[in-house]
């Protein structure tokens, strides 16, 4: 085992969200903006790291960023959900109409269509789902237009990444491991690094990616894919980022599955593609071990065991 360098990335969790947000305040805001909506019964709130939610009926949902940051967040939402999605025949949120700040609430927001089912972190998909998943991606990954924004986390080479992944394979070897299951250092370098030697795309053949597809936005209905959610990380990335988002949401065999249908859909002729996914889904799965947030540490080792890294301590 060896010390890990010294690194300290910042995880503060999500920020704090605007006081203003209330179910009286997601109220106030459609029935004087959106009175076709005023007859409609407000739901629960439900928190993600950018956006509060409110279901409204049966078949919408009110959409608020939580903190300033994510008013851009948004923004790349309609976006992408309208200009790009006309080809997508999977399940996500439709924009329905957006809102403007109001009620003491200081930034735009939208009602969307409520996608049902549970996310894939909590129930996770069967194999059997991995061919509509790679279909699903394959619609997604249209060439990335000269505007299209960069993720400071995703549109990385893996050259890019591999500091912050020593870092955490050191950190990892050395932790006490996670539900019985330990770190095997030497299968994970040789995974990283059989990644680092693949052919790499150019930025110029980057594409659309969600740029945040892991379990909590992959929807599950019993098993069964159901839909993609939150689309406010999208950016031009290297194709193998989303399908290496896999890792934490169903088996190995499923991500086989997946990038075959990939493969099929797109055409696509990129030998490096199935080493660069498993060496990013890696890099994922090492930095979210260490976080301290139960959700994430369970995808983590979710995926460390499916890359095959992950043995009985």
């Amino acid at each position: 085992m060896t010390d890990a360098p010294e690194h300290t990335p910042l995880d503060t969790g999500p920020p704090a969200a605007h006081p203003a947000i209330s179910v009286a305040t997601a109220r106030a805001l459609v029935d004087t903006q959106m009175p076709q909506f005023a007859d409609l019964p407000l739901g629960e709130r439900f928190d993600g790291w950018d956006m509060a939610m409110f279901r409204l009926g049966g078949a919408l949902a009110v959409r608020l960023p939580r903190a300033d940051p994510a008013v851009a967040s948004l923004a790349r939402e309609v976006r992408c959900t309208t200009e790009l999605a006309g080809e997508w025949t999977f399940a996500y949120p439709h924009v329905v109409t957006r809102g403007e700040p109001g009620e003491g609430y200081p930034w735009p927001w939208a009602v969307v269509t409520w996608v049902p089912g549970s996310t894939a972190d909590l129930v996770p998909l069967f194999a059997s789902a991995g061919p509509d998943v790679g279909q699903a991606i394959a619609q997604i990954h249209t060439p990335a237009s000269a505007d299209a924004w960069v993720n400071p986390e995703q549109s990385l080479t893996l050259a890019q990444r591999d500091d912050e992944t020593m870092w955490a394979l050191g950190r990892a070897e050395l932790g006490s491991g996670h539900d019985g299951l330990a770190l095997d250092a030497e299968s994970a370098r040789a995974l990283w690094h059989a990644g680092l030697a693949a052919p790499e795309p150019s930025a110029a053949e980057y594409v659309w990616s969600h740029a945040d597809l892991h379990g909590s936005n992959l929807l599950s209905d019993k098993g069964t894919f159901a839909g993609i959610i939150d689309w406010g990380k999208m950016a031009a990335c290297d194709r193998a980022v989303d399908l290496a988002f896999l890792y934490t949401a169903m088996p190995a065999a499923g991500v086989e599955a997946a990038l075959a249908a990939y493969r099929e859909a797109t055409g696509v002729d990129d030998p490096g593609l199935e080493a660069r996914v498993q060496a990013i889904a890696l890099q994922k799965c090492l930095l979210w071990a260490g976080l301290d947030r139960p959700l994430n540490v369970t995808m983590a080792w979710r995926g460390l065991r499916e890359l095959g890294v992950a043995v009985p301590a």
